[in-house]
């Protein structure tokens, strides 16, 4: 098994040789796919890993997504009624003495991020407009964090689907899972396998 030291070197060797022709996606986009178990430990790591890809060269724009969920949550000219519904389930479950059911919240939630497989307007702003900031580099590239704040609404793959075809930099995803044979992931490591990825994966 790969240590994270490990498999950021095979992330700068790779950016350094480009894609592998073999690659089933046609855009340099990869994921550095690590246990959920080692989610704090990435954490602390990130900021080294930045400073080391700049020191090679690269320019390093990152985007956070537990920053770009919460703008999107914050944003939203409906969420002064999600919280009067939140406080009301919440002293409803009080009242009966029962667990909080949280899947109506989270429903209303993922709904606002993803509506029938389309993504917030909002949030694609975000992402394209780090993209641009990268692209706009001779030598730039994107980073993308904190993928654990999707989690129950999101899954990764819709970003990346909604990237192709638009990325002419390196994108590179850490990713909390696990790999699934050669193409599929699962998403922290309890999501079903998805082979629904076009991406080089380390790990």
């Amino acid at each position: 098994m790969q240590s994270l030291k490990d498999k950021f070197d095979e992330l700068r060797h790779r950016l350094g040789e480009g894609r592998h022709v073999d690659s089933t996606g046609t855009e340099p986009i990869f994921y550095i796919v690590f246990p959920v178990a080692e989610i704090l430990e990435v954490k602390r790591q990130t900021k080294a890993w930045i400073a080391k890809l700049n020191n090679e060269g690269w320019s390093v724009v990152s985007l956070s997504m537990a920053d770009a969920v919460e703008a999107v949550f914050r944003g939203d000219k409906f969420r002064k009624n999600w919280l009067l519904g939140e406080r009301a389930i919440l002293q409803q479950a009080e009242r009966a003495n029962l667990p909080i059911d949280f899947r109506e919240i989270n429903k209303t939630l993922s709904k606002a991020l993803c509506d029938n497989s389309k993504l917030s307007p909002k949030l694609v702003e975000q992402i394209e407009s780090k993209l641009r900031a990268a692209e706009s580099h001779p030598n730039g590239l994107l980073l993308l964090t904190d993928l654990e704040a999707l989690h129950p609404f999101l899954r990764i793959n819709t970003i990346e689907a909604k990237l192709q075809g638009h990325v002419h930099c390196p994108v590179v995803v850490l990713y909390p899972g696990k790999r699934e044979g050669r193409t599929s992931l699962r998403f922290l490591e309890f999501y079903p396998a998805d082979p629904n990825y076009r991406s080089e994966h380390i790990g």
